[in-house]
């Protein structure tokens, strides 16, 4: 059954504003008075085959590996949540599916220790959420949420290639990919003076057809760029973003309808 526009827009914003208002809960809303080192922070999605995606993320002492099947928009998914330093932490995923609620939530302590987990099957989107945690408490020093989207309504997501990373690879130094067909995404970023951090973004068409890709990177301040030339890229940057950034790539067939895919690049405390 084809679902109408309107419709499936609908059926996004309302994700996107779940996800929103369980991140404002479960994470800081602030940032601190100076961003402290990024050393040890990642994750990434991606999918590898056209029913099948995986996701990793990393905190210090802190490891998360999972894998998804994807059966047309029904996803169900099975991961690993390790503590990987003998410093006093616990490390925790949380797993959220929209219409469902929690479909994990583990805790581990003790180097080298790890657990498992598996769910039943959703079909909204997957919401990651890792944590390292003090011992014998509900409290955590660090923490970022990842979102998988939900393919039922966009089966362009099950292309191979498709999905979205960042990692810091200094400790104030960091870089980020989007990539959904039709468009792909990369960039760098760092640290700036007066808790600010930068973004200098690359957007190309992969699409050989007749459209559009764009893209941007937003935090306080926006950046974004765009080129409809087949192999073609355009650049942006700023200086002057805040906190977190939210990366968006996205790509609009002509005609077609215009298909973005976000990513929240968080801003470590």
């Amino acid at each position: 059954m084809t679902i109408p526009r309107r419709r499936r827009r609908t059926g996004a914003l309302l994700v996107a504003a779940l996800v929103s208002a369980l991140v404002a809960a479960l994470l800081p809303a602030s940032p601190a008075l100076a961003l402290p080192p990024g050393t040890g922070w990642s994750a990434s999605w991606s999918y590898y085959h056209p029913s099948a995606f995986q996701y990793a993320g990393t905190l210090p002492g802190v490891r998360l590996t999972g894998y998804a099947n994807d059966s047309f928009g029904t996803v169900n998914t099975v991961g690993t949540i390790e503590d990987t330093e003998d410093d006093g932490r616990c490390a925790r995923v949380m797993l959220y599916a929209n219409g469902v609620g929690y479909v994990a939530d583990r805790t581990v302590c003790g180097k080298t220790n790890y657990l498992t987990y598996s769910t039943g099957t959703f079909s909204q989107g997957l919401l990651v959420i890792v944590y390292r945690m003090i011992p014998g408490t509900t409290t955590h020093d660090k923490g970022f949420y990842l979102f998988v989207p939900p393919s039922a309504s966009d089966p362009e997501l099950r292309t191979v290639g498709t999905g979205a990373s960042w990692n810091y690879y200094t400790s104030t130094a960091f870089q980020y990919s989007v990539v959904r067909p039709g468009v792909r995404l990369t960039g760098y970023g760092s640290h700036q003076s007066f808790d600010q951090r930068s973004s200098l973004s690359t957007v190309t068409k992969t699409a050989t057809s007749v459209g559009c890709a764009t893209a941007s990177v937003a935090g306080g301040t926006t950046a974004s760029g765009g080129t409809c030339v087949n192999g073609a890229s355009a650049y942006f940057n700023r200086f002057d973003h805040t906190y977190n950034l939210e990366a968006s790539a996205c790509y609009q067939p002509t005609p077609g309808t215009r298909r973005c895919l976000p990513l929240n690049i968080p801003a470590p405390w």
